[in-house]
């Protein structure tokens, strides 16, 4: 504290920061927890090191899914179709956590005096039809293409497919 007295009295340190002992106390003890979090987490990484055994063994080192042997690659390419559906439902999700704070505040939970809630409630409700209208372009997006079909139709697929298969066996002409 002497040392701040006299950095203010010097002009080198502003007289209007607050230099008191809870502040310091504060840093310390944040900076204590800080080094204690990291401190067990890399001690029980270095732990871990030292305890596990270091055998090496074939079947301990096979893959195991469910109880089951696998069958192929790992690397299979799956369907696009469950990474939109889930990415659909996470935009939704996020829509729904994002509509209520919105709700409370156009609702009059906010708390605040009549004239300034008629103004908020103006600019959220733009705000949030501008925010909807982009989810909702986004959803027409994807159910216009086809995304949002889980079983997409083979009626196409299966016509040029029998063509293709008429025109070789030389069938479906008249002679």
């Amino acid at each position: 504290m002497l040392l701040a007295n006299s950095l203010i009295a010097a002009g080198t340190l502003d007289a209007a920061v607050p230099r008191n002992a809870t502040s310091v106390q504060l840093i310390t003890g944040i900076l204590i927890m800080g080094a204690l979090g990291f401190g067990l987490c890399f001690g029980a990484l270095v732990l871990g090191r030292f305890v596990r055994p270091q055998k090496r063994n074939s079947e301990k080192g096979a893959i195991y899914e469910c109880g089951e042997p696998t069958i192929g690659s790992g690397w299979v390419q799956f369907d696009l179709r469950f990474y939109v559906v889930a990415l659909v439902f996470i935009v939704f999700d996020v829509e729904i956590a994002l509509f209520w704070p919105w709700a409370v505040v156009y609702g009059g939970g906010g708390g605040t005096d009549p004239a300034e809630l008629a103004s908020v409630k103006a600019v959220a409700l733009c705000d949030m039809l501008f925010f909807f209208g982009v989810i909702v372009v986004g959803f027409l997006y994807l159910w216009r293409y086809g995304y949002l079909d889980w079983v997409r139709s083979t009626v196409s697929q299966s016509r040029s497919g029998s063509a293709v298969s008429l025109a070789r066996t030389g069938g479906g002409t008249k002679e």
